[in-house]
């Protein structure tokens, strides 16, 4: 008698979505998570009444496997502005779509950051790139840009500095390939903010699936085809093991991939009296002084995000600056957040540093997202390419192909 029909290890969006279509196929499933939450890299804490996401993240509601989720609605999402507002030799100039905001296209023709040519030049390039398909680049993102034929002021200062945001790569050695995709599904949608927080998207994931299918903090040791072994010596029986964990949880079960590159970020969170500006806009550092690549007032989007009255600031770190101690990060950002903002940073309450040092996968595989190794299928968006959507179709194609086995063997499960 099997525990379960497939048991998978790891509560994120790949485990999660991997669940739901099983689910679907009419198997029974269970999934066994080491942590006291869902959700995997995407986590929340309440800090003071301040809403923490581990990692400045946001929710892309364009992305191709959103269409196949449970209603996003619920989770209450309100919108960025299409756009950022730049640092650009000490001042502040906004480059935002200019399908949305017309007089700010207009303007372009005396903006010094860039022109009117550069905007219809980059809406070209990103409306020729893919969106719902990837293929990998012979080129980095760096050369693609530089090969773009931007103004050296629009790329350095604007288009490098938001690509260095999204793929955490302060060199843009990403494959170019990422950096396409992630401009047309901006392109196609204004990035959003979950009211309680980015932890919402698994904890919808998790409720459509029904909690009693998760059971929390429970570690598990060693996962053959058909058994898991969980660290207090009892063990699951199942009919198939899908480990949809993170890279290096899953080397340490016997996945494939035993050396995978991730970038790392650190998010600094700041409570302020008042916000150091009223829009829902991203601002980035476009004069390259750093430690801070981005900063967002999250509570200009999500009113929530701050207890009342306060407004939430998250400022976003890159690269080998992680490296230094946390007094010479704290006192380098504030000189760069007084240099933005003037005194009143002065009184901004530094709240938590929150340190992700395998925060995507920095190599794409650009693949289904999963893989078979003795018995056991492995599945995440380091066997795909980094991002929630390579995370969600991971899950979904690794519970295809459980399906798939099971029917050739001669077993029920509803097409999916």
């Amino acid at each position: 008698m099997h525990d379960a029909d497939v048991v998978i290890v790891g509560a994120g969006l790949t485990g999660l979505r991997a669940a739901l279509e099983v689910s679907r196929a009419g198997l029974s499933v269970l999934v066994v998570e080491r942590n006291n939450a869902v959700g995997g890299r995407m986590q929340t804490s309440n800090v003071c009444g301040a809403l923490l996401d581990h990692g400045f993240q946001v929710l892309l509601p364009a992305y191709p496997e959103f269409k196949t989720l449970p209603s996003l609605t619920s989770l209450q999402c309100k919108s960025f502005t299409a756009g950022a507002r730049v640092r650009f030799d000490s001042k502040w100039y906004d480059v935002v779509d200019p399908r949305q905001h017309l007089g700010h296209f207009l303007r372009a023709a005396r903006h010094p950051l860039g022109s009117i040519s550069d905007l219809v030049r980059f809406g070209v390039y990103v409306q020729t790139c893919a969106s719902n398909s990837i293929t990998l680049s012979d080129l980095t993102t760096a050369q693609m840009v530089d090969r773009w034929n931007l103004s050296e002021r629009f790329a350095s200062g604007f288009l490098k500095p938001f690509l260095r945001g999204v793929l955490l790569d302060p060199m843009l050695n990403s494959n170019a390939a990422l950096a396409r995709f992630y401009l047309k599904t901006f392109s196609r949608g204004a990035a959003a903010l979950p009211a309680s927080g980015i932890q919402a998207l698994p904890e919808l994931l998790a409720n459509a699936l029904g909690r009693q299918h998760v059971l929390l903090q429970t570690p598990v040791t060693s996962v053959t085809r058909n058994r898991v072994i969980l660290e207090n010596g009892d063990d699951l029986s199942c009919r198939y093991v899908i480990c949809a964990s993170d890279a290096l949880a899953a080397a340490a079960l016997g996945g494939p991939e035993q050396t995978v590159p991730y970038n790392g970020t650190t998010t600094m969170y700041f409570l302020a009296d008042s916000a150091p500006y009223a829009e829902p806009i991203l601002a980035l550092d476009g004069d390259g002084m750093g430690p801070i690549n981005n900063l967002a007032v999250l509570s200009n989007v999500q009113p929530g995000y701050a207890p009342s009255g306060k407004a939430l600031i998250s400022a976003s770190v890159l690269g080998s600056l992680l490296r230094i101690s946390e007094t010479e990060l704290l006192t380098a950002a504030k000189q760069q957040l007084h240099s933005w903002f003037g005194a009143q940073t002065a009184d901004w309450e530094h709240l938590q540093n929150i340190h992700i040092p395998a925060a995507l996968p920095a190599r794409p595989r650009i693949s289904s997202g999963w893989t078979c190794r003795d018995g056991v299928f492995y599945a995440g968006d380091y066997l795909s390419y980094g991002s929630q959507n390579g995370a969600l179709m991971a899950g979904r194609e690794v519970a295809h192909a459980v399906c798939r086995d099971l029917s050739d063997l001669g077993g029920k499960a509803a097409p999916i």
